[in-house]
């Protein structure tokens, strides 16, 4: 039988990990810097609490990915010396998942009920578009992608769907009571066909425990400790569901940086954090700040950057690592000047004779690399991404693109068929029907209001084929010789703007 020595907080952790992992009961905030340990921390409290007599079954720990929850996890079992297969831990979905399975009857559902996946639950709202007669409507409605992004956010946020839209969407506001019959439509059909999206899982697992007094108190009492890893980046919806969970014992941990909060735009909200002792009094606040990834160059400059920050939790993060060379910090004007400084910089070094294998570019979000491959490509100079779809792979490049190759060969077949299913009816069928029809013109982009070729298109795509005519004529005017900002800027304003914020969920960034 192999015996496990008792583990040594006092060797095995420094001394703000081990003042977190042997604090007391009631509400704790951590707050957490980078490279701190944070993993470790929240192992050796799961440890510890075991250890102090703690039963595994009363524990909760909610991860941000179940993979972290199952390292910790196995990292416990081979620190304790007990079953710690009891202990619930995972994401929300997943803990939500296992708590629904038992009493989803209770909501209307069956408890072999079917999870929905991202793309599942847009093929849906299609097809929900499709049940309401909407997809043969004049009035340009948001599509399934952007619906699906517009009632999580909602969910997420605990909006209303018209507080959601004047707050984030106001240019759908015209659309609210055909965007209510959709969402309705979509609640009704999922209760019927025992289907739950992700953000169901959140908000029935909310909701049972809002309208059953007994239910919320049967497992604020299991969970007497719960444990919540990066906090900043919960939602409202997470915390509502926390609270809720927290309310009797109030042994509530929770573990985040403030100056990492990067999830706003799908719903996460910074005030959970740092309202956090507002909302916990008599919370006991702790920090780690001595950080072991970083040299001490780049923990400076970290230090430097978060120091303005008005509101946050002030700490101060503290090398481990011993000194290395000085990071390069460059103010630039815009992007733009980023963009040309990284490439040149690149190209002295390829000059220089490194090889390219060894030059890699990090950056925040996909988004903010459009510039740098734009540049690279002028440059000539080759390059992986490894972050999402290349820059004119897009599909927003691709449509904008497939204007202006209509104003350069008015025979391309394959950006007419493109913009032709812009409109509303027109699928691959009629696209190749008219398309067929404006082959056999002299120039498809003069003759393409010709009565003849009017007469393929359906009825109620008519006036939206009249617009598409009337910018690819203002585009022929204006000629090659317009610089393509001009250019591009004539297809925003005729309707393509529009048409991004009905099919794309973020029609902004794009």
């Amino acid at each position: 039988m192999l015996i496990r020595k008792r583990i040594s907080f006092a060797h095995e952790l420094n001394d703000q990990q081990r003042a977190v992992v042997t604090s007391g009961e009631g509400p704790v905030l951590v707050i957490a810097g980078a490279g701190s340990g944070k993993t470790r921390t929240l192992t050796y409290r799961v440890a510890y609490l075991i250890e102090q007599g703690v039963d595994p079954f009363s524990l909760l720990l909610v991860t941000f990915t179940n993979k972290a929850a199952q390292d910790m996890l196995n990292r416990v079992a081979t620190l304790v010396p007990h079953d710690v297969k009891k202990l619930w831990g995972g994401t929300f979905h997943h803990i939500a998942n296992r708590i629904l399975r038992v009493h989803a009857p209770r909501l209307g559902f069956q408890s072999n009920f079917t999870i929905l996946d991202q793309q599942d639950a847009i093929d849906l709202l299609n097809s929900c578009l499709m049940d309401l007669g909407y997809k043969k409507k004049s009035k340009l409605l948001p599509q399934g992608a952007v619906l699906s992004r517009m009632f999580s956010l909602a969910h997420n946020m605990r909006l209303s769907l018209p507080e959601l839209i004047e707050q984030r969407q106001p240019y759908f506001i015209q659309c609210l009571k055909e965007i209510n019959a959709i969402y309705q439509h979509y609640t009704k059909k999922k209760q019927q066909l025992n289907l739950l999206d992700f953000d169901d899982l959140l908000i029935y697992w909310l909701r049972l425990m809002e309208e059953d007094a007994a239910l919320k108190e049967f497992y604020a009492r299991r969970f007497c400790h719960i444990l919540v890893d990066e906090y900043q980046d919960t939602n409202k919806l997470q915390a509502d569901i926390i609270d809720t969970l927290a309310y009797l014992h109030k042994n509530l941990m929770v573990v985040g940086d403030d100056s990492q909060s990067i999830y706003s735009f799908r719903g996460a909200d910074f005030s959970n954090i740092i309202d956090f002792p507002r909302r916990y009094p008599g919370t006991r606040i702790y920090k780690l700040e001595y950080n072991y990834r970083s040299t001490p160059e780049i923990l400076h400059l970290a230090n430097q950057s978060i120091i303005y920050n008005e509101k946050q939790f002030r700490k101060e993060l503290r090398p481990m690592r011993s000194h290395s060379v000085h990071p390069l910090f460059v103010p630039v004007e815009s992007v733009f000047h980023q963009a040309a400084f990284v490439s040149h910089t690149i190209q002295e070094f390829l000059s220089a004779g490194m090889r390219p294998g060894n030059i890699a570019v990090l950056y925040r979000a996909h988004y903010h690399s459009m510039e740098l491959q734009m540049q690279l490509t002028r440059l000539g100079i080759s390059f992986e991404i490894r972050s999402g779809i290349r820059f004119f792979e897009q599909a927003h490049i691709k449509d904008i693109a497939a204007y202006l190759k209509i104003l350069l060969n008015p025979f391309d077949e394959v950006a007419w068929k493109r913009i032709l299913q812009f409109l509303p009816a027109i699928g691959k069928v009629r696209s190749q029907r008219v398309w067929e029809r404006l082959a056999n013109s002299s120039n498809p982009l003069i003759e393409c209001r010709d009565a003849a070729i009017e007469t393929y298109i359906p009825p109620v795509a008519k006036p939206f084929w009249a617009n598409l005519c009337g910018v690819l004529q203002a585009l022929a005017h204006a000629g090659r010789e317009v610089s393509p900002g001009l250019l591009i800027k004539t297809i925003m304003d005729g309707g393509y703007q529009e048409y991004m914020r009905t099919r794309y969920h973020d029609p902004t960034s794009r």
